[in-house]
């Protein structure tokens, strides 16, 4: 039984990258919180980020209104990674996040494999 565990780990290593468990709390947040929590809370004079209440904040703002650009299990499909890669689309353009012109810093390949495991993951309150 502990073999079994020990190979699904090593497996589930391989495959995400991550030995642990990501943890929307202690591993996401930050990263939200650097490239999106500037225009992305509710002090913020972003007209679309308040518009669409798409704050990234806190837990309960990601699985509230962001929540709704997140399939759960299937982190290729999900709205999220979309917009984190550019391929998102806002009306008839793609709209990478944060913009480029924004100098904010873009999610790292690590970071957006953090989001994808966590997702993959079933998009954990945790």
């Amino acid at each position: 039984m502990i073999k079994t565990m020990v190979a699904a780990l090593v497996c589930l290593s391989a495959v995400t990258g991550f030995a642990a468990e990501v943890s929307l709390e202690k591993d996401l947040i930050p990263i939200f919180m650097k490239s999106c929590g500037e225009c992305h809370n509710p002090e913020s004079t972003n007209r679309g980020a308040i518009k669409n209440k798409a704050y990234f904040n806190t837990k309960e703002d990601i699985l509230g209104k962001v929540g709704k650009h997140i399939k759960a299990g299937n982190p290729e499909e999900s709205g999220l990674l979309k917009v984190l890669d550019g391929t998102a689309k806002f009306g008839k353009r793609d709209m990478p996040m944060p913009p480029p012109k924004s100098e904010l810093p873009a999610f790292s390949k690590e970071e957006r494999a953090k989001v994808a495991a966590w997702i993959k993951d079933g998009a954990k309150d945790n």
